[in-house]
């Protein structure tokens, strides 16, 4: 037992690899899910893919049997939204290369996705991307529109015969096109995790951030001062790295349960 996991009143938790693996979910995952809810211990879900709505999220983790809602989810749409509202109240047009999901979720916070005069031009996962379209979020950002990409993760995880390119690599795309960089959002960025932290009402020094992916989520935790834990088990990312040391390592929650005091 960690005497360090007696301050934590809200855990943050990866989803693939961390709490399922494609369709298959973790025999622990319930449980611990269990063991948080007893304890009155709030947890989320975090997550830099942004290919799903808050709706779709729910009910694709429905389909594992984990009872969730919309206040269960924090993801990188999420932190997009917060960033824009809080450093640029007065911006409302944004050119999106995302999918349609995530254009209904910004609309319904108040943004308009447009094709003329953005903004602000944002780059997040997108399979409905046509060349003409990232063409045309490359000339906004070469006649300096401002440029936010939603997570620098290159490809999302999948159990299937196929290579997913995400985010960060269509983002290198029209930064190397450009000759300008993009504003990095999501996970490892210090602000992801703060910003959902403030969402629970929990300070950062009082939640732990569970994932599989060094350069993500446990550089996310480090950066914004929450304790951290890397799974390791069968369907983590044992690839990614970042110079960052979790806090614990282990191959499943149940393991990092059994830790709680």
């Amino acid at each position: 037992m960690d005497n360090r996991l007696n301050a934590v009143k809200a855990v943050f938790l990866d989803m693939d690899g961390t709490i399922y693996h494609g369709s298959t979910l973790y025999p622990t995952t319930l449980p611990f899910l269990d063991f948080l809810k007893k304890r009155g211990i709030r947890y989320a879900f975090c997550s830099n893919n942004s290919s799903y709505s808050k709706e779709q999220y729910v009910q694709r983790i429905q389909k594992y049997g984990i009872d969730a809602t919309k206040d269960n989810f924090y993801t990188s749409t999420d932190f997009l939204v917060d960033t824009l509202r809080a450093e640029h109240p007065e911006w409302k047009r944004l050119f999106l290369l995302g999918v349609p999901a995530m254009a209904q979720e910004l609309e319904s916070q108040g943004f308009s996705i447009v094709d003329e005069e953005p903004d602000a031009v944002i780059v997040s996962f997108d399979k409905t991307l046509t060349y003409d379209r990232l063409c045309r979020a490359a000339w906004f950002v070469s006649k300096d529109v401002p440029g936010f990409s939603t997570h620098p993760d290159v490809f999302c995880p999948t159990d299937q015969p196929t290579f997913l390119v995400d985010c960060g690599a269509l983002s290198r795309c029209v930064e190397i096109a450009t000759g300008k960089k993009l504003r990095q959002l999501g996970k490892p960025d210090a602000g992801f995790l703060q910003r959902a932290a403030a969402r629970f009402g929990v300070l950062p020094q009082n939640a732990i951030m569970v994932g599989d992916r060094l350069a993500t989520d446990i550089a996310a935790g480090v950066n914004a001062g929450t304790l951290t834990c890397r799974i390791v088990g069968p369907g983590a990312d044992l690839a990614s790295y970042a110079p960052v040391t979790p806090t614990f390592t282990f191959d499943n929650l149940g393991q990092l349960q059994a830790e709680f005091p």
